[in-house]
């Protein structure tokens, strides 16, 4: 048995108002997200059919949708908002999320903040 095949969608560029603050979650500022879930890559190229994949534009409509969809204090909420999502409206067991908050503090100039959390599939 060979390990589980896996689907990586990486650097989604999302607009999200988020913050503490009021005047933080005013201007709507860049998340990179990044998911990562089992997949059986397999039987999607035998049949060459997106009906046998997950389909990732589908995916990544979803985490821009819940990105969007309301005002966030902590990235680790987009997380798992994201998390429960995907996990509700695909076929897969697990789903690995990484948020990145991009030029989150301006002194000391920092890249980016991110939080990563890994979720199954609820019993």
């Amino acid at each position: 048995m060979h390990p589980p095949d896996k689907i990586l969608i990486s650097r989604m560029d999302c607009l999200t108002a988020v913050g503490i603050t009021a005047a933080e979650r005013a201007i709507k500022q860049r998340l990179s997200v990044d998911l990562e879930f089992p997949c059986d890559a397999a039987a999607a190229s035998r049949s060459d059919s997106i009906q046998a994949a997950v389909d990732y534009d589908r995916v990544a409509q979803t985490v821009q949708s819940v990105c969007a969809s309301r005002e966030f204090n902590l990235i680790e909420t987009v997380a798992e908002e994201i998390a429960a999502s995907v996990l509700g409206s695909f076929p897969i067991s697990q789903v690995r999320v990484r948020v990145r908050k991009i030029s989150p503090v301006p002194s000391p100039r920092v890249e980016f903040v991110y939080v990563e959390i890994v979720r199954p599939v609820s019993s």
